[in-house]
Order: C-alpha cells, then structure tokens, then sequence
C-alpha cells in the first residue's frame, strides 16, 4: 500500500540542481539528431521532480546528463550554484552566431530580391500582354505592339484555368521566394532565442562575477536593442509570408476555376505582390542597420586577445565620424573604445568561481554527492559480483565516507551494543574493512534485505530485491541528489508499492532530492511536487504536481492524461482518449513561434501567442467548473 504523497504542503527551498538551456545532439552534420532542446529548469532541495514523456522524449537522457553519464552539446548543469556538467555560456562564441544568423539573413534577402525583381518583369510582361496586347520589354522598360498585329488580350468571362496562366513553370520564382522566407524566419526565430539566452545570462552578471558595471551595461543594452530589432523584422517578415501565401491562394484558386476574369485575377495578385515588394524592401534596409549596430555588441564580448583587432576597428569608425563631423557617432564609439580596453566580459566570466570549469577533483566529488537508479536493475547489475561488492564499489572510490571519525564511532557504538565491558572494543581497534561492511550491512538491512544476502549474486534475487540493491547501491554514498530512471517500470505492482515507499521513507531520513523519471503520470502524481512533461525533447509543461493533473493544458499533457488508466471498468470503457497531432495543434509556429510562458503561479506551458490566448480562456473555464 502507498504512503501519502509526498507533495501535499512541501515548501521548496533554493534550486540544489539548474539546468539552463542545456541541448544535447547525437551524430554530426545531416545526420544530427537534437534529443533535448534548450531545456531549462531548477530542482530544489529536498523536493522530488518528475520528468514525464513517452519513450524517445529524452528524459533518460537529460538524467544521463544531470549524472555526467551523457555528454552535453550546448547548455550548463549547476550543482550549488557551480558548474557541474557543460560549460558556461561563452559570450564571444554567442554573440558571433547572432551575427551569423544577421549574414545568412541579408543573403536570402539579396536572392529572393533577384527573384522578386524576376517575377515582377515576368508580371508586366504577362499584364500588358493579357489586357492590352502589348509587348513588354526588359531591357528597355518599354510598351511595344507585337509586330504581327494579332490581339493577344484574354476576354473577360474566360476562366483562367483555361489558359496558360496558371502553368507550374512560372511557380518557381514564388517557389525559390517562398524558400528563402521560411529560412529566414527560421533565422530570426533562433536569433531571438540566442539573443534572449545570452540576455538572460548578461542581465545583472556584475552581481555574480568581478567584472566593471559599464561593460555589463553596454553589453546587455546591446543585446536588448537587437532583440527589439529582431522581433521588428520579425513581423515584417510575416508580413511578407502572408502576402506570399495570399498570392499563392490567389494562384490556386484560378487553377480551380474560381476566377473568370482576367484583370481580377491580375488586380488581385497584383495588390499582393506590390505590398510584398514594399516590406521587403523595407526589411533589406533594416536588416543591414542591425548587422551594423551588433557589430558593436561582437566587439564588446570578444576576448581580451582579440582586443586589438576590434580596438582598430573602432579607430577607424571614429575616423569617418570625425571626417562627417558627426559628434555623436564619434562619442559612441569613443565610449566602446573605452570599454575595449578594460578586461573582456568573456574572460571574466571563464575566470569567476562560479563558471568556471570544475577541476577534476570536483568532478569526482560529485560522483558521491549525485547518485543514479537504473530503469532495469537486470543489466545494471554486474552478475560476476556478489551483492557485497557491488554496493561497496562506491566506497572503494571513495574511502573518505567510511575512513573518518564519525562513522568509524558509529561502528565502535553499533559492536559494543549489549556486549560485557571487557569485549568491547575502541577506535583504536577498529580494522577500515570491518567499518565498511557495517555500512554496507546496514544499508542492506535499511532497503528491507538481510546481511546474509551480502555474499550472494544479483541472478538469484527477483526484480523487485536488485532494484533494492541498485538503491542500497545509491544510498550507501550518502548523495544529496538521486536521479531515479524509471525505477519500478520493471517491477510487478505490489513491488513498485514497496520501492516507491522506500524512496519516500529515505528522502525523510536523509533530506534528498530526486529528479524521478517515469511515462506513467499516475506513478509520478503520487511522488512528485513538481512535474515537467517532455515532447521529443522539450519541455512543454511545467507545473506543481497537483495543479498539472487538476487543470492540463498542453494537447501532449491532455494526451498522456487521458492514456492514464480508469479503475472503473465501465468509466474506462467510456473514456474518450485525447489524440496529440502536432502538425494541427502548431500549425502556425513558424509565423508566431513558441516561447515558455508562466500561464499562473508556478504553471508553465510551451506556446505561441494564438495557444497562449486559447489556453487562458480553458484555464479560465476549468477553474470556473471545480468551484
């Protein structure tokens, strides 16, 4: 039977564990696969985290991760507030992939504006030749009649899908146009989520690291400048998407038949095609002013051994100021000099205790201090060993738990128990071995097994009895953070009872924190405080466990709900499931792209502003509905 859950009225101390846009790729180049995208949140001490999700939605591997056992392709894991896994964030290599993205953007928009000048010839020529008869030339911007008299003009009442307008052919410059706009997009959305990562980390870094105030200032007021750019071409850009999908529809329509004039079917594509010229133009200019402004911000992050390449650089803008007599640029730039020559903010922050690298000692200390249950206790248990073996393996790597005053009078205490003065025994006595199988022994005797199990081998126990060693294995550290990998997906029901009150028995005694990973949410509303539900690599909701169950409103969450089990035959048969289909649900995220959003206290969802709206009405409406 199941103890009460553990989540009833906890309240939550500082983050002991923060992972903080930690991505995590397998393969390389075209055969890339992204496991764990951007994924952020902190756990706190003494609370158990669920991580829920469907098998391939990287939970285990963002607890590989947290454990070191998974390298990481990009991101930080911290472990009281130090770097444990990762790197921090490197402000030079950050600021040069923005500036990147600001190059391949205002490369698209130089190829599409060849395809759009193209298409606008192509255009005229089919305008004047349909309605007027007249031939169009290119080169010299000029009506002629056509040399053999014939009228050409298409009479109205002819239905455009009977002729040649419409041919796939004259679809490829919309084509190619319609390509370079949705990488572009593409672009600015990862542009925006780098910009708004590094804002995050640059915001107020003065209070955490050595470094002089004005150039976290001038850095960070650089980012937020460009982030207020970006989101600007942004929404021109959608702009110009729509009108391309206006123009496309347009298209489609007269290959249905729907349209029956000509000049309509001109006009109408026409109207489209002159606003889409008007914005795009508009976006060349603006994004060639930004590219120009973020250099700045490039300069600003660089290392302090690339200072003098970015200290000529600014010699030389202030020159042309002083040649325009532009006193403000000039002073502008006379103020980055400034900066350029005091210490470089990316050094500073590589140099800081709190981002550095841990040293290798560190690394190791952490082994003890953050400890792994395994999903099968079958294969994470070495069958060549006795039971004895595999728990003291840790304290064989670290002799320091069991070869220390404290417990080896633990030991001294526990001997002498109900034995004639003149048989007990003091420090000075005691051997380290028979300390550390004491520690083993009681460890043992703590997970509901006897000592007389010590010298036995994991093939001769049931499920259930080697996932209580993998635990004693675990505990016998004496870690501070456990990652629990689907610890009962293994077991029989009646077993997984028992381990999850083992667990629960032990994070009391010993004041731990778990991150517990589990696809049943059912099993995860019972032991967790705090719940993250994971789609193919993100996180999509986050909530209090109660609160997640009481009002979901992700369509993935809905969809693992209503996956859950009724234990009333005739309500189950009637249960109406909830199908996740991406591609209806996000169908317009290219254009309003997602962002993590806090809907109400300490309940986030991944979504764009159309799902945000939507999903604040249902919140709205299901509170309405449990009063």
């Amino acid at each position: 039977m199941l103890e009460p859950k553990l989540h009833e009225k906890r309240v939550l101390k500082e983050p002991l564990v923060r992972l903080r846009e930690v991505d995590i790729t397998f393969g390389t180049g075209r055969k890339a696969n992204k496991a764990v995208k951007d994924v952020t949140f902190d756990v706190f001490k003494g609370e158990t985290f669920g991580l829920v999700g469907e098998s391939g939605s990287g939970k285990t591997t963002i607890g590989r991760a947290v454990m070191g056992i998974q390298p990481i392709s990009d991101g930080t894991i911290y472990f009281k507030d130090r770097v444990a896994r990762g790197h921090a964030p490197d402000l030079e290599d950050l600021t040069s992939k923005i500036e990147r993205n600001f190059e391949i953007m205002m490369d698209n928009q130089n190829a599409a504006t060849v395809k759009i000048n193209n298409y606008l010839e192509e255009y005229k020529r089919v305008y004047y030749k349909y309605l007027y008869s007249k031939f169009y030339d290119f080169k010299t911007k000029e009506l002629k009649d056509y040399p053999d008299g014939r009228d050409r003009r298409i009479p109205e009442g002819v239905n455009i899908k009977d002729t040649k307008l419409v041919n796939i052919k004259k679809e490829a410059n919309l084509k190619f146009i319609s390509i370079t706009i949705k990488d572009n997009l593409k672009r600015l959305i990862k542009a925006i989520r780098l910009l708004q990562k590094t804002i995050q980390f640059t915001d107020g870094l003065n209070d955490f690291i050595d470094i002089d105030k004005s150039t976290v200032d001038a850095v960070t007021r650089g980012l937020k400048d460009a982030e207020t750019d970006v989101f600007n071409i942004k929404d021109l850009e959608n702009q110009v998407y729509k009108h391309l999908e206006d123009m496309n529809k347009i298209r489609e329509d007269a290959v249905n038949g729907d349209y029956t004039s000509i000049s309509k079917f001109l006009d109408d594509l026409g109207n489209e095609l002159k606003k889409m010229i008007s914005i795009h133009k508009s976006i060349s200019t603006y994004i060639a002013i930004s590219q120009k402004k973020f250099k700045t911000v490039v300069a600003l992050t660089s290392r302090n051994k690339h200072r003098q390449k970015w200290i000529k650089w600014v010699d030389e803008k202030i020159k042309k100021a002083q040649d325009r007599n532009n006193k403000l640029t000039e002073q502008n730039y006379e103020e980055v000099k400034a900066i350029l020559q005091k210490e470089s903010i990316t050094d500073a922050v590589e140099k800081s205790k709190i981002f550095k690298d841990p040293t290798k000692k560190e690394t190791k200390d952490l082994k003890m201090k953050m400890q792994m249950i395994f999903q099968d206790p079958a294969s994470s248990l070495n069958d060549h060993l006795p039971v004895e073996q595999i728990i003291g393996e840790g304290l064989s790597n670290f002799p320091e738990i069991y070869k220390n005053k404290e417990t080896v009078d633990a030991y001294v205490n526990w001997y002498n128990k109900d034995k004639e003065p003149n048989r007990q025994i003091d420090a000075s006595q005691v051997k380290y071995r028979d300390v550390k199988h004491y520690l083993i022994a009681e460890m043992v005797k703590a997970v509901g097994m006897l000592p007389e199990h010590l010298s036995r081998y994991p093939h001769e126990f049931s499920g259930g009895q080697r996932q209580r060693i993998g635990i004693a294995r675990a505990l016998v550290m004496r870690p501070e953070f456990i990652v629990a990998d689907e610890p009962i997906s293994a077991l029989d029901a009646s077993i997984r009872a028992q381990v999850i009150n083992l667990l629960t028995k032990f994070q009391k005694e010993y004041d731990l924190t778990y991150i517990f990973i589990a696809h049943d949410l059912s099993i995860v509303h019972f032991i967790a405080d705090r719940i993250a539900v994971l789609y193919h690599g993100d996180i999509v909701e986050l909530a209090d466990a109660d609160e997640l169950f009481n009002h979901p409103l992700h369509p993935y969450t809905k969809s693992l709900l209503s996956a859950v089990p009724l234990p009333d035959p005739e309500q189950e048969k009637n249960k109406v499931h909830f199908v996740y289909e991406p591609e209806k649900e996000h169908y317009d995220y290219l254009v309003d792209f997602p962002v993590w959003r806090e809907i109400s206290p300490n309940h986030f969802v991944y979504a764009n502003n159309r799902e945000y709206a939507e999903m604040q009405k249902a919140l709205k409406k299901q509170k309405e509905q449990s009063k």
